[in-house]
C-alpha cells in the first residue's frame, strides 16, 4: 500500500468508509483537517488499507477520464449545496460551466411527457436564453432530456445531474447529448465514473439537482414520482417552486396541481412571471430604479454588497457572504449600514434586495 496519497484521494476515501455519511464527514473533516489522520483512527484503521487503495484507483480512473473531483471545502464546489445539511462530501464534473453560476434554475418532470408538457419546456428556454440562466435537470427520459435537448438547440448551458458514473450513461438512448452538452454545460455526479447506477440513487440524486439550484419548475408529474421528491427537497431547502397547471384529467397534471393546492408551489404562468417573482429582473431596468448607485459614494466593501444585489435581485446573508469575500462580522454592519441609508431592504428569510 502505499503510504501517502494526493489530498484528493483522502476526500473520496472519507466518502468510502462505512457509516460516514455527509453529517459525520463533515464532523471528521473540521476535527482533522489533515484527512490522513482520520484513517490512523483505531474505528478506521483495520479498514484504512483497502478503502485508500479503492480511492486511489477511483482517483486514478479520475484522471483518465479528465473528470474534476469537488470536494465540499473547494471553490469550485456549489456553494448553493455546500451548507445543506445531507449535501455530498465530494461530486464528480465534467464540462466547464461554472457551478457557482448567479442564475440556475431546475426544471424536472415526468418520464412520460406529453407533446404539451414538451412545448411549455421548449418555450421556457427560449425565454430563459436572453437571461443568462443556467438550467438543469436529471438527464431522465422525458421532461428532463427535453430540457437539455432545447438548451443545446438554444445554446443555454445546461447541467446534466446523473444518478451514477460518467461511464454508465443511463439510458443508454440519451448517450448522444453527452458531448453536446458538454460543449456548453455540466455532467455533475456524487457518484465515481465507474460506479453504475442503482434504483436507490435515483430519488437522492434529485436533491443535488434541488439543492444547486435557486428554484425548481416543474412541468408535469404524477401523483407520485421523482419529480415530486425533487419538488419536496426545494421546498424543504426553502428554495422557490413552481409548477406548470394542468387539466384535470391529466394523470401527469395530478402532481403539479398538488403541489399548488398544498401552498408548496407557485402557479408557472410564464418565464417573465419567474423572474419577477425571483426579482430577477434586467440590470437596466433596476438601475433606472436606483439612480443613488451612480451618486453616491460607498466604500469599496459597501459598493461589491450594492453590485451584487444590483446584478442578483436579491441574495441571501451566506450568498453574500461567499461571492463578495467579506467577513460575515463586517457584512452584518455594512448591511445594517446600507439598510439606514435607505438603499438596502430585508426580504423573506435572510435575504437582501435594493429598496
Amino acid at each position: 500500500m502505499k503510504t501517502t496519497y494526493p489530498p484528493q484521494v483522502y476526500q473520496i476515501a472519507l466518502t468510502y468508509l462505512t457509516d460516514v455519511g455527509p453529517v459525520k464527514g463533515r464532523k471528521l473533516a473540521s476535527f482533522y483537517p489533515n484527512l490522513s489522520d482520520i484513517f490512523r483512527l483505531a474505528a478506521f484503521s483495520q479498514a484504512a488499507t483497502e478503502v485508500l487503495e479503492e480511492a486511489y484507483k477511483t482517483y486514478l480512473i479520475c484522471e483518465e477520464d479528465q473528470v474534476e473531483i469537488l470536494y465540499f471545502q473547494n471553490s469550485g464546489y456549489p456553494q448553493r449545496l455546500k451548507h445543506l445539511y445531507d449535501s455530498p462530501l465530494v461530486l464528480f464534473k465534467k464540462g466547464s460551466v461554472d457551478l457557482n453560476s448567479h442564475r440556475l434554475v431546475a426544471v424536472v418532470g415526468t418520464r412520460h411527457a406529453s407533446d404539451v408538457g414538451k412545448k411549455v419546456t421548449v418555450d421556457l428556454v427560449q425565454a430563459a436564453r436572453k437571461d443568462e440562466v443556467v438550467l438543469v435537470s436529471g438527464f431522465a427520459r422525458g421532461i428532463d432530456i427535453a430540457l437539455h435537448k432545447a438548451c443545446i438547440e438554444n445554446q443555454v448551458p445546461t447541467i446534466a445531474v446523473l444518478a451514477g458514473g460518467f461511464r454508465h450513461i443511463y439510458p443508454l438512448e440519451n448517450g448522444s447529448f453527452v458531448q453536446p452538452i458538454l460543449q456548453n454545460g455540466a455532467l455533475l455526479s456524487e457518484y465515481a465514473p465507474h460506479i453504475p447506477p442503482t434504483a436507490y440513487h435515483f430519488p437522492v440524486r434529485n436533491r443535488i439537482i434541488a439543492g444547486i439550484s435557486d428554484a425548481t419548475v416543474i412541468v408535469e408529474a404524477a401523483e407520485k414520482g421523482g419529480a415530486l421528491i425533487t419538488a419536496d427537497y426545494a421546498f424543504n431547502y426553502d428554495r422557490n417552486v413552481f409548477a406548470v397547471p394542468g387539466s384535470l384529467n391529466r394523470p401527469f397534471s395530478i402532481g403539479c396541481n398538488q403541489l399548488i393546492r398544498s401552498n408548496k408551489a407557485m402557479i408557472y404562468t410564464s418565464w417573465e412571471d419567474l423572474m419577477q417573482e425571483l426579482n430577477w429582473q434586467k440590470a437596466a431596468d433596476r438601475l433606472a430604479l436606483h439612480p443613488d448607485l451612480g451618486n453616491k459614494l460607498f466604500t469599496l466593501n459597501e459598493s461589491a454588497v450594492l453590485s451584487l444585489l444590483h446584478r442578483e435581485g436579491q441574495l441571501s446573508f451566506n450568498d453574500l457572504a461567499y461571492r463578495s469575500e467579506i467577513e460575515q462580522t463586517d457584512l452584518s454592519l455594512i448591511l445594517l449600514n446600507l439598510a439606514l441609508m435607505g438603499m438596502i431592504q430585508p426580504t423573506n428569510g435572510d435575504g437582501y434586495m435594493l429598496v
